[in-house]
């Protein structure tokens, strides 16, 4: 192993131990050994990202492909790094760049699908998901993805009972996902289920005890039986495990507003429940 091969493993660590100081002062030092690298400069570009500074990562994304225009990683990764600026349009086009490339590309392929059904093509994405599932790749990442997709876009679209069996078919390769076991639940409170939908989200409460989004879920099944008082206690509990959590604090002051109001709070919830299945939208990084 060289020393810029060492280098960048370094930042890459620190990259993913949270240090990202660190991990751009480990990348001055490589871009010092190898100016034209590409990959000194998409390391430079991701670290950024993972910063949530995309002002300073565009540059670099733009830099490596400048010195590496058909890299269908850089272009998928780029492409990632815009659709979380929202900038989707240019999002597509480097998703479609990299195919162009790399026309058996799943991953580029796949991210396509998540930015199309953020921009709520949804039978657009199903087309393209099912795609993906249907190409000899070995991304565990799709794989252990592609139903909990899939679902998502049914249940977006209103059809209830296909995203319930997406999600049921998630469950049985994965039975430990928690967002797949949330939308079920999710898909009992939506078609009036309420004692199964409780009974889903304790489960999955009990299962994964800080994962806040089921206790959010589970106090919607709560109120809407009208136990206002247990789904704010359930709120309290989800508050001493993530503290100042603004879902939670948000979703406590509006229960309390609404004992009186199950009409208001059923539109509310309407509401709310798409914006809690939809908190994985954005397309996901992946080495793929």
């Amino acid at each position: 192993m060289g020393r810029l091969e060492r280098i960048l493993n370094k930042a890459d660590d620190f990259k993913e131990a949270g240090r990202l100081n660190e991990a751009i002062n480990e990348l001055i030092k490589a871009q010092k050994i190898a100016p034209k690298d590409p990959e000194v400069y998409l390391s430079f570009a991701l670290t950024y990202d993972a910063m949530d500074n995309f002002d300073a990562s565009i540059p670099y994304f733009q830099k490596a492909l400048e010195l590496d225009p058909v890299d269908s990683y850089i272009l998928t990764q780029f492409g990632i790094t815009l659709g979380r600026m929202g900038k989707y349009s240019k999002a597509l086009k480097a998703f479609q760049n990299a195919i162009q490339v790399d026309p058996g590309y799943s991953f580029a392929k796949w991210n396509i699908a998540l930015t199309l059904r953020t921009l709520g093509y949804y039978e657009a994405a199903i087309e393209i998901f099912s795609e993906c599932s249907n190409t000899d790749n070995d991304s565990e990442y799709i794989k252990s993805e592609l139903h909990y997709q899939l679902g998502l876009c049914y249940f977006d679209m209103g059809w209830t009972k296909e995203a319930l069996q997406e999600f049921r078919r998630q469950t049985s390769t994965h039975p430990g996902d928690p967002w797949a076991n949330l939308s079920i639940g999710n898909c009992y409170l939506d078609y009036g289920w309420i004692d199964e939908s409780i009974k889903k989200f304790k489960e999955l409460i009990d299962s994964q005890p800080e994962f806040i989004p089921a206790y959010n879920s589970l106090a919607f099944s709560l109120a809407e039986k009208g136990w206002y008082e247990e789904a704010i206690e359930v709120l309290r509990q989800a508050l001493v495990i993530s503290p100042g959590d603004e879902s939670v604090l948000d979703n406590m002051d509006y229960i309390q507003s609404l004992k009186e109001d199950e009409d208001g709070f059923r539109g509310f919830f309407l509401s709310l429940l798409l914006q809690i299945i939809k908190s994985k939208l954005t397309p996901e990084r992946s080495r793929t």
